[in-house]
């Protein structure tokens, strides 16, 4: 037993439901994934450029250093045991070291230090407190010893003086130390760019971090054991390693707006439910009552109907509705005629149908049997005993399957074996007169195409193309085909002669059906109508000529079981 309409209906909501739930949690993570996703990417992006650019500064201020040590060096001796500098050496430095720290802001301090005298430059910008400079003075001084590289080591450390991180280099060139420290601070991202002014910089190295920009406490954040970009407690953490440091560049993008959507997601849910729910129980009752009550009638009054039981009525009282009051009403008068109307105008079309189809096979038949006939007749005359046994053993075969066909369908390599019998004939008759080709694919060879009908295309050509003077080419080809509304197989049948006249094609295509059995339609005319009769199609048959000259006739078969309706009839 079916599920009622009910029961349909509660199921489909409970659909809708667990459907809306599903959805609602797959958008959710899928939603949350990829903002994730796409805050990292945007944050690896800010990261790396960032990064990038501490190294471009840090690697500009190592050329100043460069540059300051071939002064030095171009000055005065800087080995051990040499001279200390006179003043005008001296002038000379202090005068590169000054332009140095003009020329770069990002230069804090410029130093450098003779260890065999007390020689001592010191030079800072104007960025740095009193207290910072004298603290960081003695640093240097003192740090430079134990802490310096050679001229071609670009790599910079991080040092720690006052609870402040600055980058250090120290160049050792000969007897003099020449380097310089840049305040961590002054790498803070660019300050046009508004929307990354609340984000968080930090440079870490073993000691920790030092921040940059932003807000020291999310520095609790990031993982010194991870590296490349992550997702911590609702932060992007982005850390880039420096190329010219001993250190990280770590960067802290906020992961906003993942809780609004979820938060606009969960009330539009619950809100469509309950309007679902309130809206499928509304449909419910109103269709109950207006729309199924009514068809359950109409379904019992159809199968009554179709049992045979012409007086069965609807009670006009118990429609619902307006529309099926008229709908009612309507069902009545019907049933009142419905009997006679059908059977009569049933009885009518099938007794014309089957009796026009025997009728339009009937026709097929004698006139070749005729020729045939007559021209075994005049070869008795002129021909040899050999050739006259060819025609009688093709004659014989072409008999053979137009009299001891009992059905009424045939294959299409059955009714190509029975044109070749009949080709064989005629090539006796006028030798050196015909050619005939075939094209068709072994699926199409065993497809079920209407008695004769292929027959009847050939048996066209051979009456208005052939002329005993040039020789006659017939092809014949056989394919799959599809097209808008029809699909089956198409057999395509076609000539070298003079092809269709415009008033020939006309004719054929516009016949009337009382004109239907004179000889001047018998072929194609009969054809066309065999095709409409067996597919109730009028569109099966295709006339036109081709381009080069010739006629071209286009056979479609819908493909199905192919039975001829009228058959048991």
């Amino acid at each position: 037993m079916k599920n009622s309409f009910i029961r349909k209906v509660a199921i489909l909501l409970a659909g809708v439901l667990i459907t809306s739930l599903l959805f609602f949690v797959a958008m959710s993570v899928t939603y949350k994934t990829f903002y994730e996703q796409s805050v990292l990417n945007v944050a690896e992006k800010i990261s790396y450029s960032w990064a990038s650019d501490i190294d471009r500064r840090l690697y500009t201020i190592y050329e100043h250093i460069y540059d300051l040590c071939a002064t030095v060096y171009n000055s005065g001796a800087v080995h051990s045991g040499s001279e200390e500098m006179d003043l005008t050496t001296r002038k000379t430095v202090q005068d590169a070291m000054q332009s140095k720290l003009m020329a770069s802001s990002d230069l804090s301090v410029v130093f450098l230090v003779d260890t065999e005298s007390d020689l001592y430059f010191y030079y800072s910008n104007g960025t740095l407190s009193q207290t910072q400079n004298s603290a960081l003075k003695l640093f240097v001084r003192q740090y430079c010893l134990e802490h310096s590289s050679s001229i071609g080591n670009k790599i910079w450390e991080i040092v720690h003086v006052l609870d402040e991180g600055y980058y250090y280099k120290a160049v050792k060139l000969g007897k003099y130390y020449i380097g310089a420290l840049s305040d961590c601070k002054t790498y803070r991202l660019n300050d046009t760019l508004d929307s990354l002014m609340n984000d968080t910089c930090m440079i870490m190295d073993e000691e920790g971090f030092i921040l940059c920009q932003g807000d020291e406490s999310l520095s609790g954040y990031v993982d010194e054991d991870r590296t490349g970009s992550y997702i911590s407690k609702g932060f992007a953490v982005c850390t880039s390693t420096q190329k010219y440091a001993d250190a990280t560049a770590v960067y802290i993008r906020k992961n906003e707006g993942t809780d609004i959507p979820w938060k606009i997601v969960s009330l539009f849910l619950i809100a469509d439910s309950a309007l679902c729910v309130f809206l499928v129980g509304l449909s419910i009752h109103n269709l109950n009552h207006r729309v199924r009550i009514p068809i359950s009638q109409l379904v019992t009054a159809d199968k009554q109907l179709a049992d045979g039981n012409f007086d069965y009525k609807l009670d006009i009282g118990e429609a619902g509705s307006s529309e099926f009051e008229e709908l009612y009403s309507s069902f009545n008068d019907m049933s009142d005629q419905i009997e006679h109307l059908t059977i009569e105008t049933y009885d009518a079309e099938i007794k014309r149908q089957q009796n026009q189809l025997k009728m339009l096979r009937a026709q097929v038949k004698p006139h070749t049997f005729l020729n045939a006939i007559n021209t075994i007749n005049n070869m008795t005359y002129t021909s040899d005993p050999e050739q006259m046994r060819r025609y009688i053993q093709a004659f014989a075969s072409f008999t053979r399957y137009m009299l001891n066909k009992s059905a009424d369908w045939s294959t299409v390599n059955d009714e190509l074996k029975h044109i070749d019998s009949y080709v064989e004939m005629q090539k006796i008759r006028f030798p050196h007169s015909i050619e005939i080709s075939y094209d068709c694919s072994p699926e199409v060879l065993i497809e079920k195409i209407p008695y004769l009908t292929l027959f009847s295309l050939v048996e066209n050509s051979f009456k208005h193309a052939m002329t005993l003077v040039d020789t006659m080419y017939v092809s014949i080809k056989g394919e799959s085909y599809e097209e808008e509304g029809f699909k089956g197989i198409r057999l395509i049948e076609e000539d070298n002669g003079p092809g269709f006249t415009k008033e020939a094609l006309d004719k054929l295509a516009n016949v009337d059906r009382d004109d239907l059995f004179t000889k001047e339609h018998l072929g194609l005319t009969n054809v066309r109508y065999s095709m409409n009769l067996i597919y109730h199609r009028d569109d099966l048959l295709r006339l036109s000529n081709k381009p080069e000259g010739g006629a071209r006739i286009e056979l479609l078969i819908p493909e199905g079981d192919n039975e001829d309706e009228t058959a048991d009839l």
